[in-house]
């Protein structure tokens, strides 16, 4: 009798089983499920909402030159210089309707819930990524932000993403793994410098997955010194440029924390109930957790650490990556106890988890409503005023607004922007473009004589005032002698009144 050879016992074993079809559907779910019932929650109404000030900015910025958005971030806003170079080719290809700037967040966004469902089912099972997805869905600020032309959506893909590309890497070491991640970790700090502060949740990853110093330790610590030198010319320029983009924060207080959790979720009662569950999440073994634990705590910590110490730095939207690890928190509390449920009944387990969706969407509903009406984000009503102006406007009008303004100009120009009968900017010396700012150079001294000859004058300013001069004090003595108010219009956060010549028809 024959002995079978090692090449022989080579071909006798079976070939690996496929995945069955099942296999394949309980793999891909937690991801795709969600990502798609983001990007139908995050189309319904995205473009009905009038564009933010922020978001105006962006479609300001966005139609200019790459040299001239250069130009703008040696001055402000560098660590969006990326983004603006990102939206000024999307916006050539795909134009500049409210929809237009927001779709490519609305698809960030729902890449970013994706990814949140895929991480849930790698560190725990694929219920817990559906949850976690699911409940990103639910909550009124994945919407908000999806449908924002600003790149909070891209900072919460790419914090989910770095941490499963860390996974591969560290399961699967390879140069290219580890490349791919580090280039992930570089886009992260350059869609917002807080998101990096998620990088201590990487540390919990590796020291866990541990496998001796050449193995992760020195090849996650190399990566990291190359993307810190990557970063380092954009940090650099941020810090430098913090008193302008953010001199309107205010201190952090008590008040403002005890709110946080509402703020960044977007619905109070909603965010505490997703609280709630994530403080009960349990998990054996506890590394996952702990993981996804660090990386909520971790924003908030270190940015009320640096506005307390340093300079007021708290804003909710800066810690959108704190909703990801929350939901998936939240979602394996839900899990565990689904599973200790169907020991009992299959029935038992669906009624349970359906209550906490549907109990977390009713909780969430007056929010999601709200975040989609036409004057909800934060701006003025550039919609309402500029759809007055074309109706009164005549030939030859004059618009001015407030000294100094940046939301204004650039709202007005945008929703005027197809109006070839539109008043002229007659206090403008150069663009904002031509300034390499956000804000217009203007006639200030001669301001007063350069309208006194003027027909009529449109005066557009924020807020609501019963007197809108009180915003432009310098114009009162030339249009209380050449002028009569002929209109006066008040919208949300702004004030427009018409001035006619005393000497004109």
């Amino acid at each position: 009798m024959s002995v079978p050879t090692a090449v022989d016992e080579k071909q006798a074993q079976p070939p690996p089983a496929r995945p069955s079809s099942r296999d394949r559907w309980r793999r891909w779910l937690p991801g795709l499920l969600p990502a798609l019932v983001m990007t139908v929650i995050g189309l319904i109404g995205a473009g009905h909402p009038v564009l933010s000030w922020d978001e105006v900015t962006t479609a300001d910025v966005a139609q200019r030159t790459p040299a001239q958005i250069w130009q703008l971030v040696q001055h402000v806003d560098a660590v969006f210089g990326p983004y603006y170079l990102f939206m000024h080719g999307w916006t050539r290809l795909a134009g500049m309707t409210e929809l237009d700037l927001r779709l490519p967040s609305i698809i960030a966004m729902a890449v970013a819930v994706g990814l949140a469902g895929e991480l849930g089912r790698r560190l725990f099972t694929p219920l817990v990524g559906v949850l976690a997805g699911l409940f990103l869905c639910i909550l009124p600020n994945s919407t908000r932000y999806a449908a924002e032309a600003r790149p909070y959506a891209f900072t919460c893909l790419l914090s989910v993403l770095a941490v499963l590309l860390l996974l591969g890497a560290t399961e699967h070491a390879s140069a290219w793994r580890w490349v791919a991640y580090g280039s992930s970790v570089v886009l992260l700090g350059v869609s917002h410098l807080v998101a990096l502060s998620t990088l201590a949740a990487h540390a919990v990853v590796v020291a866990v997955r541990h496998k001796g110093p050449r193995r992760v330790l020195v090849p996650w610590a190399v990566t990291l010194a190359v993307c810190a030198a990557a970063l380092a010319p954009v940090a650099w320029l941020g810090t430098r440029q913090s008193d302008t983009q953010l001199a309107w924060v205010n201190p952090l207080t008590l008040g403002t924390l005890y709110q946080a959790p509402g703020d960044i979720a977007g619905a109070h009662r909603a965010a505490w109930l997703l609280l709630g569950l994530a403080l009960l999440a349990r998990w054996r073994p506890a590394h996952p957790v702990v993981a996804m634990a660090v990386m909520a705590v971790a924003p908030p910590a270190a940015v009320a650490v640096v506005s307390v110490l340093f300079h007021p730095f708290w804003v909710d939207r800066y810690l959108l990556v704190v909703l990801a690890p929350a939901a998936i928190l939240a979602a394996v509390a839900v899990a565990r106890t689904a599973e200790w449920a169907s020991r009992r009944s299959r029935v038992t387990t669906a009624l349970r988890i359906l209550a906490v969706l549907v109990l977390l969407a009713a909780s969430a509903y007056p929010d999601q409503r709200r975040v989609r009406s036409a004057t909800y984000k934060a701006g003025p009503d550039y919609r309402g005023i500029a759809a007055l102006i074309r109706h009164d406007q005549q030939p030859g009008d004059a618009l001015v607004y407030e000294p100094r303004t940046r939301a204004l100009r650039a709202g007005m120009d945008y929703y005027l922007r197809d109006d070839p009968g539109r008043p002229q900017d007659v206090l403008m010396r150069r663009s904002a473009a031509q300034a390499g700012q956000v804000r217009a150079d203007e006639y200030r001294r001669d301001a007063p004589a350069r309208l006194s000859g003027e027909r009529r004058v449109w005066l557009v300013v924020d807020g609501r005032h019963a007197d809108p001069l009180e915003r432009f004090p310098a114009l009162r003595a030339v249009f209380g002698t050449h002028f009569v108010r002929a209109g006066y219009w008040q919208f949300d956060r702004a004030t427009v009144a018409l001035f006619r010549n005393r000497t004109g028809p």
